[in-house]
This record gives structure tokens, C-alpha cells and sequence, in this order.
């Protein structure tokens, strides 16, 4: 790997990767949008080129003269008033890069999906590469439209194409500019007033820094067409919730509300919020679908890859620090 495009790679984990690739000598460029602030690449040597994944001339100058394309940019929202420009960015986005990649010539192409679009495991269970997408009950937008475009990247490596899927988990760590829905979880635990509250559930987190290792290590020692998952804590909200807290030195007790309370109260500031014209904090569809615990396996990537993954206290605690850096947090 000499030469790289990384889309999405202003972005939280793509940035993270355009790091990575630096550091092994890799020359980068980055389609960014027009308008997207470029902050998480300040003072590193890379190409920045203005384009959308929509726009097929920006794909086809953006993997001109490169060997490897990842593919990291998406919609990742939790609320949307109007869920299809999510739709249209996840699928159409994809399908237009790696179609101009086929026609390139590009040797590999990384695509990064996610664990929500694989299926949630058994309880008791965890879920692996191969877990069968069954989420089809929540009527969570981006969860689909990741199954959906993991789908379409995975269509033209069923025809030969070199594609190589990185399913991350819930990603958290420095440099979540946006910040995503994971990262507000931190945010709304430690801006919460009075008694921390949980629920039953729980999801899957890795650090950006080693989602991004993956991504690369698929790269250099991945095979073609097969998926690996980027993801080492599996914990309840519970376990999340304290984690946060104990990472900012927060000593709130934590107290668990039963889940169909929990329910109730989650509709309730949703559509408040929705009435205000607001961004929800917390949306009832992502609610629903992390009550079924989604823990999974990344066996695979530490055997095949030689992934390593970092403590989660760590990741917190970076995550928090960058969050109170932006004055996000007092």
C-alpha cells in the first residue's frame, strides 16, 4: 500500500485512520465535503480534495492514481426529520465509490460498516462476522442503512472485486468532532442531573484509535470479501454508565429504572424535543435496539489481523478530556 483515498476521512474515525497511514509511510488524500471543517487533520501532510460521494466526477477524481480506498464516510445520526439523505449517502455513496474504484483499478477497498449491521446475538451469546441481521422490529434508520450498504459493497466483491468489511462497534475516544450519537452518550451520562439512571441492555465499544488499526491491519493482511469485527467491551448500560462516570471522577450513585418506564419517559423527552425543533438527546429507536444486548467476538481480527485493543477506562478517559477541550464539557 503506497498511495490511499480515505472518504470520511475528516471525520471521527477516518481521521483516525488517515493517522494510522501516515505513520506507515502512506500517502493520503481525503474527500471531504465542501463545507467540512477540517480540524482533525490540522498539521498533518495530507491531499484534501472537496467533493460528495454523491457526485460520481468527485469519485472518480478521488480514486485516481491510488491503490487502496477506504471507504468510512456515512450518515451516522440518531434523529433525522427527513431519514432518506442518510439513505442516499450510505447506499448510493457507497455503490458510486466502489463502482469508481472497479473502474480504476483500485487493488483493495476497505469498507467500513458497522456491528448494527450484523444481527444482535442470542442472550447470553456473542454474535460474530456472521450474525444474521435481525433488527428489523426498530425502526432505526441507520441500522438499516448500514445493512443495506454493507450489502451493496459486498455485491461487487461477490464479483470479484477485492472488498474487505470492518464492522466497528460503538465507537468512542478523542476526536469526536461531530460529536456522534456514541459519544453524546457520554456526554448526556455526565450532564445529567441528580441520580445517574440506567436500564437493561447493553452494545459492543472499541476505541477510534484501535477501530482505525483494524481497518489498516485489514489492509495489509485482510482477505478479499470476508468481514472482520472491530470491537473488544461488551457492556450493559449499566456497566457503561459507571464507567463514564468513574473515567470523570463522577460519584453520582447509579440506580436502574425498569424498562417500561424507561420507555415511557424516552418517548416523552423525544417528542418534546421533536415539538421544540430540537435534536432529541436520546432517541426511542436507539433506545429499543440496545435493550437487546449486542455483544460480539473480534476473535477474528486479533487471530487473522494481529489486532490489539486498548483498556476502556483509557478510552474514556481520552474521550472525555477531548469532549472538555472543545467546551463541550465543564
Amino acid at each position: 500500500m503506497k498511495r490511499a483515498m480515505v472518504t470520511g476521512g475528516c471525520g471521527f474515525l477516518g481521521s483516525a485512520i488517515v493517522r494510522l497511514l501516515l505513520e506507515r509511510g502512506v500517502t493520503v488524500s481525503v474527500l471531504a465535503l465542501p463545507d467540512e471543517p477540517t480540524d482533525n487533520l490540522e498539521g498533518l501532510d495530507v491531499e484534501i480534495q472537496r467533493g460528495n460521494v454523491l457526485d460520481l466526477d468527485a469519485c472518480r477524481r478521488a480514486v485516481t492514481g491510488v491503490d487502496t480506498l477506504f471507504h468510512a464516510a456515512a450518515v451516522y445520526k440518531a434523529y433525522m426529520v427527513d431519514p432518506r439523505p442518510m439513505y442516499e449517502v450510505n447506499l448510493r455513496g457507497t455503490f458510486n465509490m466502489l463502482e469508481a474504484a472497479r473502474r480504476a483499478g483500485v487493488e483493495r477497498t476497505i469498507y467500513t460498516a458497522s456491528i448494527v449491521s450484523l444481527g444482535r446475538p442470542s442472550p447470553g451469546r456473542l454474535g460474530d462476522e456472521n450474525s444474521a441481521y435481525e433488527a428489523w422490529d426498530v425502526e432505526m434508520h441507520y441500522s438499516r442503512s448500514k445493512f443495506h450498504s454493507r450489502e451493496v459493497a459486498e455485491s461487487f466483491a461477490h464479483w470479484g472485486m477485492d472488498v474487505r468489511v470492518v464492522c466497528p462497534g460503538a465507537v468512542l475516544g478523542p476526536g469526536d468532532i461531530a460529536p456522534t450519537p456514541t459519544g453524546q452518550t457520554v456526554l448526556n451520562t455526565l450532564q445529567m442531573k441528580g441520580p445517574a439512571v440506567t436500564t437493561d441492555g447493553g452494545m459492543s465499544y472499541v476505541d477510534v484509535r484501535d477501530a482505525a488499526l483494524v481497518h489498516v491491519l485489514t489492509a495489509d493482511k485482510g482477505r478479499a470479501g470476508e468481514r472482520y469485527i472491530a470491537t473488544a467491551h461488551n457492556l450493559s448500560n449499566g456497566d457503561l454508565m459507571r464507567a463514564v462516570m468513574r473515567a470523570a471522577g463522577d460519584t453520582r450513585p447509579v440506580r436502574r429504572m425498569p424498562t417500561a418506564l424507561a420507555k415511557r419517559l424516552v418517548r416523552g423527552v423525544e417528542r418534546i424535543a421533536i415539538l421544540r425543533g430540537k435534536e432529541p438527546p436520546v432517541t426511542s429507536a436507539f433506545f429499543e435496539y440496545t435493550l437487546k444486548p449486542g455483544y460480539y467476538s473480534n476473535d477474528k481480527s486479533v487471530l487473522e489481523l494481529g489486532a490489539t485493543y486498548r483498556g476502556f477506562d483509557e478510552t474514556l478517559r481520552d474521550a472525555i478530556a477531548y469532549f472538555r477541550q472543545r467546551g463541550l464539557l465543564r
